[in-house]
Parts: structure tokens; C-alpha cells; sequence
């Protein structure tokens, strides 16, 4: 009788033995797993500059990206005359990124829409007419119909 429960608990003890194996196993793939993946994932914080001199008048975009997450400041400086400072705040919706921006010109505070698109080491504005929206934004009347006009180049960052 003795030896058929030591039998008995040999088998057990194997059992669980080998249980405990195959979970301490599973649980360090798991985390190897997760480990590698979050030692791979490739950071998508990105800080570009973009400029378009026209004669003596230059405007500068500065795009902080964050993910799908955009935020800047966008400058239109043109020669002897007021021009517009402000931020940008949108997000990257497919290959485009659709901005709020707020500025100061000629003493007012204005919002509008901005459409960029980055392409290569250039930075491309859609332009299109301008309706006024909801709280008083001006916004694309027809995105579709707008186009890419403008055209800034990648500069160093200042």
C-alpha cells in the first residue's frame, strides 16, 4: 500500500511539475514577446521645419508629430507689411494632415483650416475658398475641389 501511494504521488508531483513548466515557459514568451515588441517599435516623435521665401516675404511651418498627433506654429512674414503668427494643432488623416489654425493678424485673432501634405523634403498646402464655419473658423468649402499650391522646403530647425 505504501508503495502504491508513493506511486501516486510521484505521478502527481511529475504532473505538476510539468504544469508549472509550461506556464513559467508561456508566461516568458509572453513577455519576450512584449519586450521585444516594445524594444522594436519604432518612434514615430518627429520635429520638421519648412520654409517659403517669395522675394522678401517668407513663410515657416514647424510640424510636431506625435503619432497621428500634430502640433506647430505656422509664420507668413511678408515684407514691410503685417503678417500672421500663430499654432497649428490637427492630426495626420491618411497621408494628409488636417490642422486648426489659430493666428494673429492685423491685431485679430482668426482660426482656419489648414491642409498639408508631406512629400519627400517638401511641405504642400492646400488651398481652396474659404467658407466660415462653426464658431467662426474659416474652413474649405469643398476640400475635394482644393489643391496643393503652395510649396515649402525642409530646413533645419531653429
Amino acid at each position: 500500500m505504501k508503495k502504491l501511494a508513493l506511486i501516486i504521488f510521484v505521478a502527481l508531483t511529475a504532473c505538476q511539475s510539468k504544469k508549472n513548466e509550461t506556464e513559467m515557459t508561456d508566461t516568458t514568451s509572453v513577455m519576450s514577446a512584449d519586450t521585444v515588441a516594445t524594444a522594436t517599435k519604432p518612434s514615430t516623435d518627429e520635429t520638421l521645419c519648412f520654409e517659403l521665401k517669395e522675394g522678401k516675404d517668407v513663410t515657416t511651418v514647424k510640424l510636431i508629430m506625435k503619432g497621428d498627433e500634430i502640433t506647430g506654429e505656422m509664420n507668413w512674414t511678408p515684407w514691410e507689411k503685417d503678417g500672421a503668427v500663430g499654432t497649428l494643432k490637427g492630426k495626420k488623416v491618411g497621408d494628409e494632415i488636417v490642422a486648426d489654425y489659430d493666428y494673429m493678424i492685423e491685431g485679430s485673432n482668426q482660426s482656419e483650416e489648414k491642409i498639408f501634405k508631406i512629400d519627400g523634403e517638401k511641405l504642400l498646402i492646400k488651398e481652396g475658398e474659404l467658407i466660415e464655419g462653426k464658431d467662426g473658423k474659416l474652413i474649405m468649402k469643398d476640400p475635394a475641389k482644393a489643391k496643393f499650391k503652395e510649396t515649402l522646403v525642409k530646413v533645419s530647425c531653429k
